[in-house]
Order: C-alpha cells, then structure tokens, then sequence
C-alpha cells in the first residue's frame, strides 16, 4: 500500500484570525457559533475598513497622500 502525504499551504494571518475567533467563543460562550462567527467577522471587516480610513485621514490631516494597503479577512 503506498501511502501520499497532503502537502498544505496555510495562508499568512490564517492561525491569528482563527486563534482570535476562537478566544472570543471561548469568552462569550454563544448558543449559536455559527451566527456568533457572522457576526465577528462582519465586526472585524467593518473594523479593518474604519481604521483604513482613519489611516488615510491622518496621513491627509498631515499633507501626505500615501497608498494604504488593504488586506482582506477572507
């Protein structure tokens, strides 16, 4: 019998993302994971586009224009 083994490529930020959800079902204890997952995940991606903005602002505010580079969750 031959045996292959399964060569895996974990995306960057992939273990933070999930050890992040993970602590947080762990402290808040939802009866419903799925649904708590949603809406974490709607909090963390409306978070990332508000300081995104925030950035950009700032950079403004002190008369530079930079290129802020985004980065998405999923």
């Amino acid at each position: 019998m031959q045996s292959s083994k399964i060569s895996l490529i974990v995306p960057c930020g992939l273990q933070t993302l999930l050890e992040g959800v993970s602590q947080a079902v762990i402290e808040d204890n939802p009866d419903n994971i799925a649904e708590f997952f949603a809406l974490y995940f709607q909090d963390l991606a409306t978070f990332q586009k508000d300081l995104i903005k925030l950035v950009e602002k700032f950079e403004l505010m002190r008369g530079k224009v930079v290129a802020v580079c985004s980065f998405k969750i999923f």
